[in-house]
């Protein structure tokens, strides 16, 4: 699809952007940058039929046009330069949360390093979303591999294998995601009335309630993935590549529903990003190389139908 390509995109409608708006050329880059990157994430996750639609106003600043700087002054200290057109700034006071104010500091002592600045307009206000970035190193080789699997009853299902004795994985860990479940039966419900009654801006609020609440749930489950991975020696996260999973998933209509409702994409992005916070590589794998890996003996490479939690294999006994 020519239109992923940003060097299609470039040659094609860089000029004419360049004729119609007085804009700087870095901006024109990172708005062709941002629409190719919604573009694969819609066809990535896209179910069929479904039509793009972008909720959002949002203008994404590169290095070259936005400076930020940490200042004296009695309303803010940090503030927020912004170059739309290479003739004149636009200043702006910004203002941080107690952690996010901690992990900004962090950068201006050199932790971090400024990437890009993403201004989203939400309900009439703008926000400033900041990008940072920092090198990590990973070990070459790791010495224990956490498989993450997941499923509609486990939100996440975390496995340690050690590299130098792969017959005899380690105890794994499980997250139901209840609460998840929960808060998503809990404001679908509640939306519906809503809908019933055309409360149309109720709808939207909840949606945007809903949205943070299973966030922190997520974030949480995160956390402790993370945390059973610190303890063993070296490790490395591997993972099943979700691409089109919402598509290749075909039960009943109940199960579909429930199925759809559970953000594992979202749920690897986080621990992807936290695991390298703390050194420990993330490794995707396709979907036919994880086939049947719940199902499948570790020792004898058996494959039987596993009875509630417990995998016993049938064929060598091991457990």
């Amino acid at each position: 699809m020519a239109l992923l390509s940003k060097t299609f995109l470039h040659e094609k409608y860089y000029g004419k952007a360049k004729e119609n708006f007085e804009l700087n050329t870095a901006l024109i880059q990172t708005a062709r940058d941002k629409a190719v990157e919604i573009l694969k994430g819609f066809k990535r996750t896209r179910k069929e039929d479904s039509v793009l639609r972008l909720k959002r106003i949002s203008i994404r600043f590169d290095e070259r046009c936005f400076k930020f700087s940490k200042t004296t002054n009695a309303l803010t200290p940090y503030w927020l330069s912004l170059s739309l057109n290479g003739k004149e700034r636009v200043s702006l006071p910004i203002v941080f949360g107690e952690k996010q104010k901690q992990r900004i500091d962090e950068a201006f002592n050199g932790k971090w390093q400024f990437s890009t600045v993403e201004m989203v307009k939400r309900n009439g206000e703008w926000y400033a979303h900041f990008v940072l970035k920092r090198k990590v190193e990973v070990p070459d080789k790791p010495e224990t591999v956490i498989g993450i699997d997941r499923g509609e009853r486990n939100l996440a299902v975390a496995v340690a294998i050690s590299v130098n004795n792969p017959s005899k994985p380690m105890k794994g860990e499980f997250w139901r995601g209840e609460e998840i479940k929960r808060i998503r039966g809990l404001y679908g419900h509640i939306r519906r009335r809503f809908q019933r009654k055309k409360i149309l801006k109720k709808v939207k609020e909840l949606k945007e309630r809903e949205r943070r609440k299973v966030n922190q749930q997520l974030h949480i489950i995160a956390n402790q993935i993370i945390s059973y991975a610190k303890q063993f020696p070296k490790p490395a996260i591997v993972m099943e590549d979700l691409t089109n999973i919402r598509n290749n998933f075909h039960e009943s209509r109940k199960l579909n529903k429930r199925f759809h409702s559970l953000p594992f994409r979202k749920l690897q992005t986080i621990i992807e990003y936290k695991a390298l916070l703390e050194e420990i590589e993330v490794v995707y794998l396709e979907k036919k190389l994880v086939r049947n890996t719940s199902k499948t003996c570790h020792r004898c490479g058996h494959v039987a139908q596993v009875k509630g939690r417990i995998f016993k294999c049938p064929k060598c006994g091991m457990d």
